[in-house]
């Protein structure tokens, strides 16, 4: 109720609720997955995500006197190796002379959605990217754009199983103690998952189940929580991607059910706008964040 007085009216509010009205937010505790396509088209567009990716980068630490991030790049398809070099081997490689024939891939390597440690074929280091025991980059990483550039350059030989490869690293028990991403996933921190390639239409080598499947994979994942989780596609050469109603375009139907998403064609030019308005949805998302 209202009082009036020479001074105005003062309003009764009552007391004080006994809470704090503002989000807690993620306080810079990211996990950023990143699921890229090894299929024969993406080396421009692995070139194009290698050149935003520290601007990206550079604009969330900025915002965190706490940048405290989990960085996993994983690929489309379980198998470790290079077509074009494995039937030379043991003998040099002709399109790729640096193909380390003699390498013996771990469990991991060849495990779908594990992190990749060392990229190999054309177009890759041919080198392990990371040391240590963990398969993705952490905020104390060294040269973390230069570690990041090594992991991204998967190469342009492989599959384009990206549904596959996001299931694969929501499972749980990859990231539990002991598992190929031990602690990459953490509860109390915000999940943004950027996906990069064609679309992947079921039939032939793609990936099994529905994108509904995918999604609920990912939301399981965070225990339910959307405002968890911003989805981050650059997906396709088809216009019509975004917006399709197909029910076969599986990623360009996932991720716009995101609450918090960008969606954009693989094909454009300059994917550094594209990194600034996910930069922003993230930074929005994580300020909202209350961790569960």
């Amino acid at each position: 109720a209202g009082a009036s007085g020479s001074s105005g009216t003062v309003w009764d509010m009552g007391t004080p609720p006994d809470f704090d009205p503002t989000p807690p937010g993620c306080q810079g505790k990211i996990d950023f997955l990143f699921v890229i396509s090894r299929d024969g088209f993406m080396k421009p567009h692995q070139d194009q995500l290698v050149a935003a990716f520290p601007h990206f980068i550079e604009t969330i630490q900025s915002e965190f006197s706490d940048f405290d991030v989990h960085i996993l790049v994983t690929d489309s398809q379980a198998e470790w190796g290079s077509a074009y070099c494995e039937n030379d081997c043991p003998n040099t490689c002709e399109a790729e002379p640096a193909y380390p024939c003699d390498y013996k891939p771990t469990t991991c390597d060849k495990t779908m959605g594990a992190g990749v440690v060392m990229n190999v074929g054309p177009y890759t280091a041919n080198a392990p990217c990371l040391d240590g025991p963990l398969r993705y980059i952490t905020a104390d990483t060294p040269d973390l754009t230069g570690t990041f550039e090594c992991l991204a350059r998967v190469g342009a030989s492989g599959y384009n199983k990206l549904g596959d490869a996001l299931v694969g690293a929501m499972n749980p028990w990859i990231t539990k103690p002991g598992g190929c991403n031990d602690g990459f996933i953490r509860d109390d921190a915000l999940l943004m998952v950027t996906i990069i390639g064609e679309e992947d239409s079921p039939g032939g080598a793609e990936s099994q189940g529905t994108w509904q499947e995918w999604m609920q994979a990912t939301v399981d994942r965070k225990n339910g929580n959307l405002d968890a989780i911003v989805m981050f596609g650059l997906i396709s050469s088809d216009p019509t991607c975004i917006g399709t109603k197909d029910p076969d375009a599986r990623l360009c139907k996932m991720i716009p059910n995101f609450p918090h998403h960008v969606l954009r064609s693989l094909t454009t030019p300059d994917y550094g706008p594209v990194f600034d308005e996910a930069a922003a949805l993230a930074l929005d998302a994580c300020s909202a964040f209350v961790p569960g």
